[in-house]
């Protein structure tokens, strides 16, 4: 993604977005398989790549996603999707989403306010 205004904060937190968007649908995935025979949840980890980047102040857009299968015991069918886990990981995901568009706000009306001198608009 190309910004043509925008500096680290920007970049990471749309960065977040993404890989809360891929948490988002990985999750949904894992519910619509719940009774699938066979059926491995499905764990998405972009937080430990997004935090390695920032730390050391490099740009994180385009960052490789990791995705895995998890290895949690499986039921009886052989799937492992735990209803509650998923429950509560979708909540979170969500709550994070709305935290991340939330920051992104407060940063563009920032930057509106530098450019135009009052914060309306």
């Amino acid at each position: 993604m190309s910004f043509l205004i925008g500096d680290m904060t920007i970049r990471t937190l749309s960065e977040a977005m993404t890989g809360l968007s891929m948490r988002s649908r990985t999750i949904s995935d894992n519910l619509a398989n719940i009774d699938t025979p066979g059926f491995l949840a499905g764990k998405v980890d972009f937080e430990s790549v997004l935090k390695k980047a920032y730390a050391a102040g490099t740009d994180p857009t385009g960052m490789d996603i990791a995705t895995s299968r998890s290895l949690e015991p499986t039921r009886t069918n052989g799937s492992n999707v735990n209803l509650d886990e998923e429950a509560v990981a979708g909540q979170e995901t969500l709550l994070t989403q709305q935290l991340v568009a939330q920051a992104l706000t407060n940063k563009y009306k920032g930057l509106r306010t530098a450019i135009t001198g009052s914060g309306q608009g």
